[in-house]
């Protein structure tokens, strides 16, 4: 990702990146609720220091963004759910799978239907798969099933993410962790894109 963003918002990204590099598939807390105070009350002037924003959606869905890779899920809801927009439904939609609430997460998905990530994302799946030294059977299962499929399965994943979500020491775990952080900031880069 050829991507600057804005000092503000790398900051942010760095904390985020050194202290919660693989966010939990159903977090119980916000892993830093100071980081939750601070992004909340940033305004979009602040965060992007400025900078002309063409989409102010996009812009809040960098917020919304933040917010869900800090498993402060209820305020990333609280604005994922005011953006009428394919970006904005797949945060929403994420928030859902983390919540964990499976079904209306799929729903969320169903309205984004086919994102532009979503090629990247199953690269960088794929990517990780093989990665993983001796993988189990179940994740090998998954690693054929990524591969098998011409684009990403955004309804699969979440399939994925309920059976595991009471494991929390798996490989299959793990690998899902991984994914989740790519598509986490694959999501925050398409969105910077679009709004500045």
């Amino acid at each position: 990702m050829d991507l600057t963003y804005t000092s503000a918002i790398a900051e942010v990204i760095g904390k985020l990146e050194a202290g919660n590099p693989l966010p939990a598939l159903v977090p119980q807390k916000a892993w830093n609720s100071e980081l939750t105070d601070t992004l909340e009350a940033a305004s979009l002037d602040e965060l992007f220091q400025g900078a002309s924003l063409k989409n102010t959606t996009f812009a809040e869905a960098i917020k919304s963004g933040l917010l869900l890779w800090n498993d402060a899920l209820d305020e990333s809801h609280t604005i994922s759910q005011g953006l009428a927009d394919q970006t904005g439904s797949y945060w929403h939609g994420i928030m859902h799978r983390r919540e964990p609430d499976y079904p209306n997460s799929k729903y969320w998905f169903g309205r984004v239907g086919t994102h532009p990530i979503f090629p990247a994302l199953r690269q960088r799946a794929l990517e990780l798969f093989k990665e993983t030294a001796s993988p189990s059977d179940a994740l090998t299962e998954i690693g054929e099933a990524i591969a098998a499929q011409d684009s990403w399965d955004s309804y699969q994943f979440v399939d994925w993410c309920q059976t595991a979500a009471g494991d929390s020491d798996s490989d299959v775990t793990r690998f899902l962790q991984q994914i989740q952080a790519e598509e986490i900031k694959l999501l925050l880069a398409y969105s910077y894109r679009n709004a500045v």
